[in-house]
């Protein structure tokens, strides 16, 4: 499937690839369905780029590369409404922002994404306790990622 973006331009996605958002994200309810990308210039991010509007690409994260002790409370319900059933299969995301001064990108702990790489359904998840920001500074964490060269590619298929 061909696809317009902003962001990468035009490119060619495979339909597996589609991930469906059934209840669309937080604040973008009528988008559903997105692709993940990457790209090396912008490791360790990867982009959940909208099909529905081009200029829809949100910059996310794999929260265990930044924070090894992460452990989220994530309610059974979930998991069964994804229909995740190892926990090999599930993908943990967060939406980070990169303002002009970079120094000041932030991860979204609080409302981790979980896609199901075995159906490609997602739902982004809003913790209730813990001790999670909503903007939780990132930088440093970011910073010692690209100096010792350690990146993940997040289960990302660069050539989508």
């Amino acid at each position: 499937m061909q696809i317009a973006t902003t962001r990468f331009g035009d490119i060619t996605i495979s339909d597996q690839k589609v991930i469906c958002f059934e209840e669309g994200l937080p604040g973008l309810e009528t988008f559903r369905r997105f692709v993940l990308l990457s790209t090396e210039d912008t490791k360790p991010f990867h982009w959940l780029q909208s099909l529905d509007d081009p200029d829809v690409s949100l910059a996310v994260i794999n929260p265990y590369q930044l924070f090894s002790d992460y452990k989220p409370m994530i309610a059974e319900t979930v998991f069964t409404h994804l229909d995740i059933e190892e926990t090999e299969d599930v993908l943990v995301l967060t939406v980070a922002v990169i303002p002009q001064d970079f120094k000041k990108m932030t991860a979204n702990l609080l409302a981790p994404i979980l896609i199901n790489t075995k159906n490609n359904t997602g739902q982004q998840v809003i913790l209730e306790g813990g001790d999670y920001s909503l903007r939780q500074p990132i930088y440093n964490e970011i910073r010692k990622i690209v100096c010792e060269g350690g990146t993940s590619d997040a289960g990302v298929d660069p050539q989508a």
